[in-house]
């Protein structure tokens, strides 16, 4: 009896192993009272990949809103591209490439606004064992080439003190970013 068991919790140990290792796809839909969603996500633990395509409907109107989100692992990072369609079927993307350093991190990308603008977006980031570390976001125009924000910062530690210097420029009129975004997880 206690053989069978044991060849029994093998078994299921390597089937979920094996199913595991396999593509999963989830799709999740949410009634409320004024709007249907639909989210479908795949994602392949093996391949370092992932998918999420949601539209959300209006009950009363009919308009919908929809994005996607497709990310992939590659050896020395990851891609990602994003897109996002509203009611009026105006489109804003995201498309970049991260690449691990040997101290931090850079990203590389594009981002298209809905009114077709596209724009230049590149950061890095880095650190020492001594917990000095330094990042870098600059925003540009593509048409022109120009800045349209960018970010310094540099901290050190020295003698039980840190010091923390952040430079921001921002052309004028342009917009402060906002915080409402959701930020990556540190």
């Amino acid at each position: 009896m206690k053989t069978s068991l044991i060849f029994t919790a093998i078994a299921a140990i390597t089937m979920a192993s094996t199913a595991s290792a396999q593509e999963q796809t989830e799709t999740r839909f949410v009634e409320r009272p004024n709007t249907t969603t639909s989210t479908t996500t795949t994602v392949d633990r093996e391949a370092g990949s992932i998918a999420r395509d949601r539209s959300i409907t209006n009950k009363n109107t009919g308009n919908t809103a929809s994005s996607t989100l497709d990310r992939q692992r590659t050896d020395t990072g990851s891609v990602v591209s994003r897109s996002q369609t509203g009611p009026a079927g105006n489109t804003r993307s995201f498309d970049g490439e991260r690449v691990r350093t040997e101290n931090g991190a850079t990203f590389d990308g594009t981002a298209t606004g809905r009114g077709g603008n596209s724009y230049g977006v590149s950061s890095a980031r880095s650190r020492d064992g001594q917990g000095n570390s330094s990042a870098s976001q600059r925003v540009t125009n593509n048409q022109n080439g120009n800045t349209i924000y960018s970010r310094d910062r540099t901290t050190t530690r020295s003698d039980g003190r840190v010091n923390r210097n952040v430079e921001t420029s921002r052309r004028q009129g342009a917009k402060r970013p906002s915080r409402a975004r959701g930020r990556r997880p540190r």
